[in-house]
């Protein structure tokens, strides 16, 4: 039976990372149905590679729209997602989906929601032998107990919808205060800031609860703020056998089936600290497929054949293999004067894969800049759309 007689659900926002799921299914033939929230200008929905699309209110509809419409179809349908609310929520209903769909989870209804906690998942990250950057969690207004400044602060979890917003680096008490003015949460996590020279997500699977791993690579920046994510990258396999180690471990401990991403930083000295763990797609997982990895695709064998099917993986001889954000790191590089506009294509020229531009797939980007130009032309005269 072909991975083409089942139904892939990628369930998200309009977002580079839904659009690069859709995209990766496409390339073998799979046009995934695509159910999203938070409708906006990044028009992903123009992409070739869609069958159906329905447009939801919040991810609660959404799941009961996919319930409905797909929970009896006669192969278990997969649903794929790039959002820890909507893990979240499938860990919550994992009972009434586990025989309807194929999901990621923790082996049990609620296993996964507690390491959807960052507090928690520093904690086990230490059990397995990770460097963890020592960690107050306070209530909103107040000050660290045992922390020094600079410190880094960051969401307890990320299910709130703004919970990128409460990342930033305070030098001292007033910068502090001024993030507890404009943050919308009653506790927040802060921790020793790192001096970070990197930051290095890992992309990997996990299937039968953590008994089979793969781990396909990682990602290394050109460009990066210096208190968000980097905007100019490339991509690098992974051969790391110390830490392999103890990712393994940690998703054993879990006890997790899914797509999963590790992120570690690299201070100036070169040591590796664990920052946080997703479960779920992550941002580069479409330049991982022009990489050589396809991995929602391998993924879904992976689950169906009980075993991760290597020979689906054929990475590139390329080196270095470019991944640029091309709207996000023109805004911080070009807008912010940090690279000269002819730098910035020459790195454009470079770059083997973009969130939103693909030769293949062209509408996306195009129509996303035609309706970003055209709102901003008319923003004075009328009422706000999005």
């Amino acid at each position: 039976m072909s991975l083409t007689d089942y139904r892939f659900i990628v369930f998200g926002t309009y977002s580079g990372n839904t659009l690069g799921q859709i995209r990766s299914l496409g390339e073998k033939g799979i046009k995934p149905t695509v159910v999203l929230v938070h409708k906006n200008l990044y028009r992903i929905d123009k992409s070739k590679y869609i069958g159906e699309k329905y447009d939801v209110k919040d991810i609660e509809s959404g799941l009961t729209l996919i319930i409905e419409k797909f929970g009896n179809d006669p192969h278990k349908p997969f649903i794929f997602t790039d959002r820890d609310d909507i893990m979240s929520l499938i860990d919550r209903k994992y009972d009434e989906l586990k025989d309807k769909f194929h999901v990621w989870n923790a082996g049990g209804q609620g296993k996964l929601n507690p390491y959807l906690s960052k507090s928690q998942q520093l904690k086990l990250a230490a059990q397995c032998g990770f460097s963890v950057p020592k960690t107050e969690i306070v209530k909103v207004g107040e000050m660290p107990k045992t922390l020094n400044f600079p410190i880094f602060t960051k969401a307890v979890d990320s299910l709130s919808f703004w919970w990128k917003g409460q990342a930033s680096v305070c030098m001292d008490e007033k910068e502090l205060k001024a993030v507890y003015q404009i943050i919308e949460a009653k506790e927040l996590v802060l921790q020793d800031f790192v001096d970070k020279s990197d930051e290095t997500p890992i992309e990997g699977i996990s299937i039968r609860g953590g008994d089979d791993i793969m781990l396909f690579g990682q990602t290394k920046n050109y460009r990066m703020p210096h208190d968000s994510f980097g905007t100019f990258r490339h991509l690098e396999k992974f051969d790391d056998r110390d830490t392999e180690a103890k990712i393994k471990q940690f998703i054993k401990e879990i006890g997790y089936t899914g797509v999963f991403e590790i992120e570690l930083i690299i201070d100036k000295s070169g040591k590796a600290w664990f920052l946080e763990a997703n479960f779920r797609i992550s941002q580069p997982n479409y330049s991982f497929t022009l990489f050589g990895a396809n991995i929602p695709y391998i993924y879904a064998r992976a689950v169906l054949e009980d075993r991760i099917p290597v020979e689906e993986i054929h990475f590139t001889s390329k080196r270095p293999f470019n991944l640029m954000y091309e709207l996000d790191d023109f805004k911080y590089a070009v807008m912010g004067k940090r690279v000269s506009l002819r730098k910035w294509l020459k790195d454009a020229r470079t770059s083997d894969c973009y969130l939103f531009y693909d030769k293949k797939d062209k509408r996306p980007l195009y129509y996303t800049l035609w309706d970003k130009a055209i709102y901003k032309l008319l923003k004075p005269f009328m009422k706000k759309r999005y």
